[in-house]
């Protein structure tokens, strides 16, 4: 399956977006364009999912939106696949504790900190809501973010 490379300037910084050929976002990182992983013109399709992305981005980090809508498929092996999935269950403003995640699933809570630190799909998939130490101050300023204080890049 081919897959589609952006490069997305927003408050947030440089982001690199990639879609799969049914327009789901597979990856979204906090950095440039890799430019070994350039594509050709991609299908109105997948420039369609950039927009929707964008707008969405823009809406969240202004205090407008709560829950992302964009069709997500990260990759990643079970047990990160479980833990993904239960931080998107995470209310919008509300913390889990690692433990307690770990708990919940039945899992080793070093298997739920690798999971996070893996995300393939910053913010979307908010791992920002799984607080633990040394994680850099991104996380705190999207916490700060759905706290009601407004968007402050660290």
């Amino acid at each position: 399956m081919h897959v589609w490379h952006y490069e997305l300037t927003s408050p947030l910084g440089p982001l690199r977006a990639a879609f799969d050929g049914r327009g789901r976002l597979r990856e979204l990182a906090m950095e440039g364009l890799d430019p070994r992983k350039t594509s050709p013109l991609p299908p109105k399709e997948q420039r369609e999912a950039k927009r929707f992305l964008d707008l969405q981005l823009e809406a969240y980090l202004g205090g407008r939106l709560r829950t992302f809508t964009v069709p997500l498929d990260p990759q990643g092996s079970f047990s990160q696949i479980r833990v993904w999935d239960a931080m998107l269950s995470i209310p919008y403003g509300k913390t889990e504790s690692v433990e307690s995640l770990a708990v919940r699933l039945h899992l080793d809570p070093e298997v739920v900190v690798m999971a996070c630190v893996s995300n393939p799909i910053a913010v979307l998939i908010p791992a920002h809501r799984v607080p633990r130490e040394g994680e850099g101050p991104l996380p705190a300023a999207l916490r700060e973010l759905e706290a009601g204080h407004g968007w402050r890049r660290p």
